[in-house]
């Protein structure tokens, strides 16, 4: 089985790029020689959630490293991987990682996949993706080596320890650009790949205290529906609807929320969407793949305990 290496990115100053949810669903998809390699400017405040992965993973760090530092990234990237005769680079379907795969495979002379939806096989690996909003699938024996962009989670088990070594990189990029506080800019809320939302149905603010643990163990941002802000809940700039944030992340759970237009109009083009009310006839349903008809409290109590 060729080498597989999941090219992660944390940056201290913005949420984007530190999910590792991609990782937890790519560890379930290749059974061997998969390595993470992590290019941050925190190394330290990051080292022990990589160390409960069961992966074996390289930081690279540097305190002046940016999420919009491509050309040192890619440098060590094909620096460390100058000897590899066979290895798949996995890196997140999202506009960073696409961008970043795109750089990777022109200066390495490698194909690009983008928008990988699976991966299948061991010693061939099949990567599939839905052929634009139909049904067909494309497949595509990657027989040599690539660069592809994945769309997938899943939940890690944080107790397996693993092999992590921290190694200096230099960045050496003259107009480093920096994030600097705007609206919303601490809301992960837009860039999120798994979010819990929260509604009315939830019935008290105490309720929340379950769904922000449920958002830790899935690796989930927490969101919520105007009458929720409104009643002082949760802050406003955590309000999903056309008040104030659109989204579309791959997996969007929806507690208590009825489905008025007001709030659906910002999570509609969500890929999966998960809903529990138990109103039987509440609209949010019909947007949703999955339903459950009961007490949202008691299915974040559940699935807490299941995970």
């Amino acid at each position: 089985m060729k080498s597989v290496y999941y090219v992660q990115i944390e940056d201290k100053s913005i949420d984007e790029g530190n999910n590792i949810g991609t990782l937890a669903g790519l560890k379930e998809k290749i059974s061997s020689s998969l390595e993470t390699l992590v290019f941050t400017n925190h190394a330290d405040e990051i080292k022990d959630k990589y160390s409960k992965t069961g992966i074996k993973t390289t930081i690279f760090n540097n305190e002046n490293y940016s999420l919009t530092d491509y050309s040192d990234v890619v440098t060590t990237i094909k620096n460390n991987l100058a000897y590899e005769d066979e290895c798949l680079i996995v890196l997140d379907d999202s506009a960073l990682g696409n961008v970043l795969g795109a750089k990777i495979a022109a200066e390495l002379s490698l194909p690009l996949l983008s928008h990988i939806e699976d991966l299948t096989g061991d010693t061939l690996i099949t990567a599939s993706r839905h052929i634009a909003d139909t049904k067909a699938i494309r497949e595509s024996q990657l027989k040599d080596s690539a660069v592809v962009t994945v769309s997938f989670n899943g939940i890690l088990n944080q107790n397996e320890e693993a092999q992590v070594e921290v190694k200096d990189f230099t960045v050496q990029d003259a107009n480093i650009k920096k994030y600097v506080s705007n609206e919303n800019s601490g809301n992960d809320l837009a860039y999120a790949k798994v979010v819990v939302a929260a509604g009315k149905g939830l019935q008290e603010k105490e309720n929340l205290k379950p769904l922000n643990e449920l958002a830790k163990k899935l690796n989930a941002s927490v969101g919520a529906t105007k009458a929720v802000t409104d009643v002082g809940w949760m802050d406003k700039d955590k309000m999903i609807g056309i008040s104030n944030l659109t989204i579309k992340p791959d997996v969007y759970y929806a507690f208590g929320i009825a489905g008025a237009v007001q709030h659906t109009t910002g999570m509609d083009k969500s890929k999966h969407i998960i809903a529990v009310n138990t109103d039987k006839t509440a609209p949010i349903f019909k947007l949703a793949q999955y339903g459950i008809i009961g007490d949202a409290n008691k299915v974040i109590d559940g699935l807490i305990n299941l995970l």
